[in-house]
């Protein structure tokens, strides 16, 4: 599906929480938050979920600061890992359960 946020890339301006604000721009990004917040730099990782068609996506997202080569943060979108098909979902669950098989 070409309306899949997967597999592309940004250049955001802004602070450390301005790139998950800026899939949280898109009206089919029903969720997304970081699960990841370690780096000081704000290289940080997390997960968005999109809806299309009665399906929720599940799809990682990471981000790398630019400096000292530019200003802001480049945004990465990943390929898809889980589709739930249904209205809604327990965000939290989902995201506890794919991070438990990325660990493994």
């Amino acid at each position: 599906m070409k309306n899949l946020l997967i597999n592309r890339e940004w250049n955001i301006e802004g602070n450390w929480y301005q790139p998950c604000k800026k899939l949280e721009e898109f009206k089919s990004v029903i969720n997304a938050d970081y699960y990841c917040t370690s780096s000081s730099a704000g290289d940080w990782d997390g997960l968005m979920f999109q809806k299309l068609n009665n399906r929720i996506y599940a799809i990682p997202f990471s981000q790398v600061n630019n400096y000292p080569c530019g200003s802001g943060f480049t945004l990465y979108t990943g390929d898809v890992v889980a589709k739930i098909i249904g209205e809604s979902c327990d965000f939290e669950a989902v995201t506890t359960e794919i991070m438990e098989c990325l660990l493994d």
